[in-house]
Parts: C-alpha cells; sequence; structure tokens
C-alpha cells in the first residue's frame, strides 16, 4: 500500500480559461509584420538554448548562495496563459527562491508560438526556470522546437549538492520503443560522486499507462537502489500526489497543472525535504 505524506493545502479558487487559444493563434502580436505558418520550428521571436542560459545565470550566483536551496515546482502550462501570469506573480512574491521546474507539457500541440508564449510569461521570473519535456510537447513539430528552444531532452546538473536529472519519460511517443527513458544514461548520472543527494525530474510517472511498463521495474529499481536518491517529481496527472508508490524510499510526487492555481514550494537543506502547497 501507498504510503502517503500530507502538507498543508490552501483553498484553491477556480476560474474558466480567460484567453481563448483559438483566438490567440488567429490573431498574432500586431506589431508583427509578417505571418507566420503554425507549424514552422523557427521564427526571429524564438529564444535558444533557455535551460542552459538559465542554468548558467543559476550556477553563477552557487558561491555566494547558503545551504538551503528553494524551489518552485509546477507544471502542464498548455495553454493556461491567464492562470501562468497568475503564478509568476506569486512566486516573485515569495522569498529567496533559486528556480522554478516546470514538469512538462508547455505547450499543447507542440507548436512554436506555444512554447514562445510560455516563455514570455516565464521569463518576467525574478529566478531562472527551467523545463523538461513533456509528451504534448513532442506532438507536431514540437520535438524539434523543444530540442532548439530548451536544449537536451535529457540532462542534469549539480547546485548545492542536490543533483536534478530532467529527462525523457514520454515513452507512447516513441512507440514504447524500449529506449525512453533512458535507462542506461539514468544509471550513469547516479554515480556522479560530486553530488549527496539525487532528484529525478521528468513529466510522465513510472506508474502511469503512458511510461513504458517493461520499463517500469528498472527505472523504479534504479532509483530505489540509490538511498540517496529523494525524490522523483513529475506532471502529467494534472493532479497533487505526494507517495511511496513501491516498497522502497522514494517518494513519487506529482504537481497540479498550472490552470489549478497551486504551486509546490520546496525547500532542501542536506537532503531534508519541506514541502507546501501555495494557491494563486
Amino acid at each position: 500500500m501507498a504510503r502517503l505524506f500530507s502538507s498543508t493545502i490552501f483553498a484553491q479558487p477556480r476560474f474558466a480559461l480567460g484567453t481563448s487559444f483559438i483566438v490567440l493563434m488567429l490573431f498574432s502580436t500586431a506589431c508583427d509584420k509578417f505571418e507566420y505558418s503554425p507549424y514552422q520550428t523557427d521564427n526571429p521571436n524564438r529564444p535558444d538554448n533557455l535551460n542552459r542560459k538559465n542554468l548558467n545565470e543559476l550556477l553563477s550566483g552557487e558561491k555566494e548562495a547558503d545551504d538551503t536551496l528553494r524551489f518552485i515546482f509546477t507544471g502542464d502550462s498548455q495553454r493556461f496563459y491567464d492562470e501562468l501570469q497568475d503564478l509568476v506573480n506569486k512566486a516573485n512574491s515569495l522569498p529567496d527562491i533559486d528556480f522554478l521546474v516546470l514538469a512538462g507539457d508547455i505547450s499543447d500541440f507542440g507548436l512554436l508560438q506555444e512554447f514562445i508564449w510560455v516563455n514570455d510569461e516565464l521569463d518576467q521570473l525574478n529566478f531562472p526556470y527551467l523545463a523538461v519535456v513533456g509528451n504534448h510537447d513532442l506532438t507536431a513539430n514540437g520535438s524539434v522546437i523543444y530540442t532548439s528552444m530548451f536544449g537536451q531532452k535529457n540532462f542534469s546538473f549539480t547546485y548545492k549538492k542536490h543533483k536534478f536529472i530532467f529527462h525523457d519519460t514520454n515513452s507512447r511517443e516513441y512507440n514504447f520503443n524500449g529506449n525512453v527513458p533512458d535507462i542506461p544514461w539514468l544509471g550513469a548520472q547516479l554515480r556522479d560522486t560530486s553530488a549527496n543527494w539525487f532528484i529525478g525530474v521528468s513529466h510522465v510517472p513510472p506508474f502511469d499507462v503512458d511510461f513504458d511498463k517493461n520499463l517500469e521495474n528498472p527505472y523504479k529499481d534504479q532509483w530505489a537502489a540509490d538511498s540517496s536518491f529523494i525524490l522523483s517529481l513529475h506532471g502529467h496527472l494534472h493532479a497533487y500526489g505526494d507517495a511511496i508508490i513501491y516498497d522502497d524510499h522514494v517518494r513519487y510526487i506529482t504537481t497540479p497543472a498550472v490552470q489549478q492555481r497551486e504551486l509546490m514550494l520546496f525547500e532542501l537543506v542536506n537532503g531534508k525535504i519541506t514541502k507546501q502547497m501555495i494557491a494563486y
């Protein structure tokens, strides 16, 4: 039986979408001189290598930082632009945040303009953000766009002795070919002796039907075999969850979608975890 972890959850208001996606797709910004195809992968407004640029910004201040790591976790921003703006405003009001993690499904249809709109909002944060790839981000030309805008689908970094392992778990989008997630690559990340604790970040959790069932056991067993692996963070389900799913020590946490107007605030001190749900 799963062992559940409780946390303080504040009441969240429910709002209908305030922005019509169809209207936004039909009418681009008035200042644009040219009309671009929704299926293109590049235009002059597209930023590049955002994860690398934001990571460089984060790591440049690490020497002056203390041992406390505070980050915001959210996911599934797809089409929820009004709610995302409110999230940014709330996040900027919170003290001492190191960075924000977006757990995939940046877009809904894998369209370039969707990625650009989300970045336009998150670019207003007072701190860097990092995004993992979601299954919706791989539709249409989304795979090319994500790689161009954000970088590699599997990447990792160590900050304040905590190693974050961002990786692609969208198995269904690859027809369950046995290569996603990349189990050997994940194992190599855990052999990093420069980190004291490890945190996995991906979109689809291993207990979901969109995760390759042939890889579920190798995936969860790899995490469970390392006592310094402390969190597995996911989106996709559009709902809050915090539980030990398997017979091991690993906590699997899923975040509400941006539409639910609730973010997770994590504080990590020497591997000890505090979590709070905050409505916006």
